[in-house]
């Protein structure tokens, strides 16, 4: 009887861990299907950039694609939320972001020359900097964030 009722608990507690985590996968692959179909530039801000650039191939639609990613990494660390100082410097960094963004948009419009090429090779250098910075924000002190969010914030600003 006893090992009856053990195997009866071994498998609820089986099929519970399975379901949880079935129910996971589907809800991660639901949130993330829903961003990379969204225009959102920033988490719940839409971008100005065109609509198909979600999945065009151009290079500033990749840009456009890289800058969102990143700063939706940097949307997703837990800590910053806690910390109005923090989230001031992140909302100055969105600014940054959407600034970038348009320069991009200004520079699709443009013809191919010497001066796109440039535009976009420094477009490109502070979008690398901005993907570096989710990974340095973990677990650092916040007077850290906030310095490198602003060291960013400052690279977007110039490129």
């Amino acid at each position: 009887m006893i090992a009856i009722i053990v195997i009866v608990v071994t498998i609820v507690v089986a099929l519970f861990i399975l379901g949880g985590a079935a129910w996971f996968a589907w809800d991660s692959d639901k949130r993330v299907k829903k961003f990379a179909r969204s225009t959102d530039l920033v988490p719940g801000k839409p971008g100005r950039a065109p609509a198909d650039w979600t999945t065009a191939t151009s290079k500033e639609a990749l840009l456009h694609q890289r800058i969102r990613y990143a700063i939706a990494d940097v949307h997703a660390n837990p800590a910053i939320p806690h910390d109005p100082d923090v989230v001031a410097v992140r909302d100055r960094l969105d600014d940054a972001v959407f600034d970038l963004d348009d320069k991009l948009i200004a520079v699709a419009e443009m013809s191919e020359g010497e001066e796109k090429v440039a535009r976009l090779s420094s477009a490109e250098a502070a979008v690398r900097v901005l993907e570096e910075l989710p990974k340095k924000l973990w677990e650092a002190p916040k007077e850290v964030q906030i310095d490198d969010i602003e060291k960013v914030t400052s690279a977007l600003t110039r490129a």
